[in-house]
């Protein structure tokens, strides 16, 4: 609207699909509207360059902080759009990935799929939570290494929140390096299969569905410290005897 042109009362809708305002229909007078003139306040008229300014001084808003983050991080729309929500998970996450340095959508995975379950469950807004954006950068990097294994990283989010303690420093204070030793693994795997010979029959007679379960008991055996596809492998090696 340029300069000098009075304001239209319009209805306006939505248009999802493409993203813009529809006029629907006007208004003929203000009393429609029931409301009524403030006689105390005066027309403000602006010019193009005041208008230009203040413009440039508006925070960045969230469909374009959507379209940014499709576009800086290659996030699907359904990822920008659910980070984009709300002010703070979106800083929270643009934090992380700074610190992280590795792919964006891998944090966005970890946000989305873990972090925004944490946020919901406790009520708190993300800069709030004791998990900050370096502890979750660490805690992806230490999975990505190979210190510790998904499981175990993600049962280091709540910890981390819990704690306030670094990731590292916990992974250190209670042992939870990933056991990668074949012996070790193939130790607690034979533990289980003693443990349990009616799972055993059942497997060997044909429940075969049953392996996830002798994974499960391994897991739990260890504290999620083994790796799950070598802990499987290791266990179809020793039912086949």
């Amino acid at each position: 609207m340029g300069t000098g042109h009075s304001i239209e009362a319009w209805t306006l809708e939505w248009e999802e699909d493409r993203a813009t305002l529809r006029k629907m229909r006007s208004k003929e007078t203000e009393a429609d509207y029931r409301y009524f003139r403030e006689p105390d306040l005066l027309p403000i008229r602006l010019s193009e360059q005041q208008r230009a300014e203040i413009i440039t001084h508006l925070p960045e808003l969230p469909l374009e902080r959507r379209r940014r983050f499709v576009q800086q991080y290659g996030l699907p729309d359904y990822d920008a759009d659910i980070l984009t929500n709300e002010r703070g998970l979106s800083e929270y996450f643009e934090s992380v990935v700074k610190s992280y340095e590795g792919d964006p959508k891998r944090v966005s995975n970890w946000l989305m799929n873990d972090v925004l379950r944490m946020i919901n469950d406790k009520g708190i807004p993300a800069e709030k939570l004791r998990l900050t954006p370096p502890y979750l950068a660490e805690i992806i990097r230490l999975v990505d290494a190979g210190t510790v294994n998904t499981y175990t990283g993600k049962s280091l989010l709540d910890k981390v929140e819990q704690t306030g303690r670094a990731p590292a420093e916990i992974v250190q204070a209670e042992g939870l390096a990933k056991v990668s030793d074949t012996d070790a693994i193939r130790a607690a795997c034979s533990e289980v299969l003693a443990e349990n010979p009616e799972q055993v029959a059942s497997y060997k007679n044909g429940k075969a569905t049953l392996i996830g379960w002798f994974v499960g008991q391994v897991m739990r055996k260890t504290r999620g410290k083994v790796d799950p596809q070598a802990t499987r492998a290791v266990l179809e090696e020793l039912l086949k005897g």
